[in-house]
């Protein structure tokens, strides 16, 4: 069990949360920062089985070749323009019985390379004319893949089959050995499509000895949804965003001046990171950050961000928030929301503070890791900003993003999908102050899953400031599943939006102010046989009341903050922002928000190798 203690406030008798002024857009920061590195994507070959018994009419209602061509250019569709992809066939050709021909049949139909607009167009046109009509030489296809991808970097096959090879020799099995053997980064996932028991050994043996991942598919929406799980898997399941930034190392007297938006930075040796900000005594502030590290964090590592008036030492009079990762996760998110003023406030010409992430993630010596930083301003003058929220994706749209940024909206209902062992999808839903917020989401283990000690199913919600829920009263965000399989449920909530602060109702956590709430879901600190194994996930999503009118805050995140995947204009905090091309004045008069239309975007992305933290130890507010 991992307990997940209440978060505390602790007050302190500081003046109204002074909150400094609104800036212009631009960020006053180093000339040069130094973006993270972002890890090349993996290299992938679709090796695809077009043998005569694809064309057998059992694939819920159509034939298993068109199911696969439905699959096939759904990847196609939904590849990132920048993750070589290539295709390649076997069986598509010789419809005639000579073996040796038969057996020869394999073509590379589609070069590896990146999905841009024309290569898509190329890609999908001749997935469209594909005939099933010959022999299954998937041994032989298999090492002409390894062809395909080249001798360097990570690469991947996903092999697409309905039955065995009916070339051996050379047996696929011993083929995936010999290419492993070789000693280059190089795995083969494989989906079984409507598979008998009798060919699945044969499959999953390609898939094990290679590193690879093994699923099966009965229909046409299993096998799209397991093949954009493998797809997924191989591409990046988190991509940092944001303006780049370069925050100071050595205190506030050095920091760079930031205005709402999103920034990108990195983390090294251990260092804390500082940024000036300006605020009127009249605003809040929020402010979130999220550190993402490239294999995952080890236990008791802890991100917090904090935010007050400039000064000597660490600020922490606005705000203060902090995480503490125990385990098997690859990022870690806090944030925070200053108190409202007492409404009777005095605009200053030049309240400037600081905000600081601390890093207890990184050491002397480790690769820097990327931090995205978030900061969002509200006062009065935003409240009447009228936005949109993101359109509510369903079915196989609805599978979930890899980050807060790529998060997919979703509305009430149940949606469902396939995820990898160790991926962690987002979801986003908008609440107003009147809902009420529930979550279930569960999970089938498959029968000769491999368990460890720690392994279990978890989902986590995120409030509109990125803070993590307890889920429960019974303090877990993970059951664990201690040796058992089957279907595992969690379920969070509900949490009623109120509108009420702190203050007000201490035992809240965060959980009752309206904006986007994020859901995530994991199969959490996996035994290492187990990442990869692909399971079917649902998720509930209830959401129940009456929006009302109120005076919630509506904060305003920038014009050039990163696009999210909304139909337009919400930002990625689902609040409102300004219209794009709107200025921010800089002046001291009625409000530097006061011109605020229309929202704007904050983040989009897909992102790398899996997963965000279940376990938080501790999380503390002081103000």
């Amino acid at each position: 069990m991992y307990p997940r203690p209440r978060r505390r406030g602790v007050r302190a008798a500081v003046s109204a949360l002074i909150l400094g002024a609104l800036l212009s857009p631009a960020v006053t920061a180093n000339a040069s920062p130094a973006e993270p590195e972002a890890p090349e994507p993996a290299r992938i070959d679709l090796l695809l089985d077009l043998s005569g018994s694809m064309n057998e009419n059992d694939a819920g209602g159509q034939t298993r070749l068109a199911a696969a061509k439905q699959a096939v250019t759904r990847i196609i569709e939904t590849a990132p323009e920048q993750a070589p992809l290539g295709l390649r066939v076997y069986g598509a050709t010789y419809p005639g019985q000579d073996k040796k021909q038969g057996c020869a049949d394999t073509q590379q139909v589609l070069p590896v390379t990146p999905m841009d607009r024309a290569a898509r167009t190329d890609a999908k046109k001749r997935v469209e004319g594909f005939k099933a009509v010959g022999f299954t030489p998937i041994g032989v296809s298999l090492r002409e893949a390894a062809k395909d991808l080249g001798t360097s970097g990570k690469r991947r096959i996903i092999l697409i089959s309905d039955g065995e090879d009916t070339c051996a020799p050379p047996p696929p099995c011993e083929v995936a050995r010999e290419l492993k053997a070789q000693g280059v980064d190089l795995a083969v996932d494989v989906v079984g499509f409507r598979a008998p028991s009798s060919v699945r050994a044969q499959l999953k043996c390609i898939a094990d000895v290679t590193g690879g991942s093994y699923a099966d598919a009965e229909d046409a929406d299993s096998l799209t949804g397991n093949l954009g799980t493998l797809f997924r898997k191989a591409w990046r399941t988190y991509n940092a965003t944001g303006k780049p930034v370069e925050g100071s190392p050595t205190g506030c007297q050095d920091a760079p001046l930031v205005t709402p938006g999103q920034y990108l930075d990195r983390f090294t040796g251990g260092r804390d990171l500082y940024y000036k900000v300006k605020k009127r005594p009249d605003q809040r502030l929020q402010v979130s950050a999220t550190a993402v590290a490239e294999k995952g964090y080890s236990r008791g590592s802890i991100i917090a961000v904090a935010a007050g008036p400039a000064a000597n030492g660490k600020p922490s009079g606005w705000l203060r928030e902090f995480e503490q990762s125990m385990g098997w996760a690859n990022v870690i998110s806090t944030g925070g929301r200053s108190k409202p003023g007492a409404g009777n406030e005095t605009p200053a010409p030049d309240d400037t503070g600081c905000i600081v992430v601390e890093n207890q993630v990184t050491e002397a010596g480790d690769k820097p890791m990327p931090v995205e930083l978030l900061v969002g301003i509200a006062d009065k003058t935003t409240q009447g900003a009228g936005a949109q929220s993101p359109e509510p994706r369903t079915g196989a749209d609805a599978e979930g993003g890899f980050s807060f940024n790529s998060a997919t909206p979703i509305g009430p209902g149940t949606h469902r999908q396939s995820i990898a062992i160790g991926e962690a999808p987002f979801w986003r839903v908008e609440l107003k102050a009147g809902q009420k917020l529930t979550v279930k989401a569960g999970v089938d283990t498959p029968g000769d899953f491999p368990h460890s000690p720690t392994s279990g199913w978890g989902v986590t919600v995120y409030n509109a400031q990125r803070e993590s829920t307890l889920c429960n009263e019974d303090h877990r965000s993970t059951e664990l599943f201690a040796g058992r399989t089957g279907h595992f449920e969690r379920v969070c909530g509900p949490w009623q939006i109120t509108e009420q602060d702190d203050a007000k109702n201490p035992d809240s956590n965060g959980y009752d102010v309206p904006g986007t709430y994020y859901i995530q879901a994991q199969v959490a600190e996996p035994d290492d046989k187990a990442k990869g194994i692909v399971v079917p996930i649902s998720l509930t999503v209830d959401i129940s009341g009456t929006p009302r009118a109120g005076n919630s805050p509506v904060f305003y995140f920038g014009d050039a903050a990163a696009q999210t995947p909304t139909r337009s204009g919400a930002n990625g905090n689902g609040e409102q922002g300004a219209a794009s091309g709107t200025a921010i004045a800089a002046k001291d008069d009625d409000s530097p928000a006061g011109r605020l239309a229309v929202p704007a975007g904050v983040g989009a992305a897909v992102l790398l190798v899996g997963g965000i933290t279940f376990y938080v130890l501790r999380r503390r507010r002081a103000a």
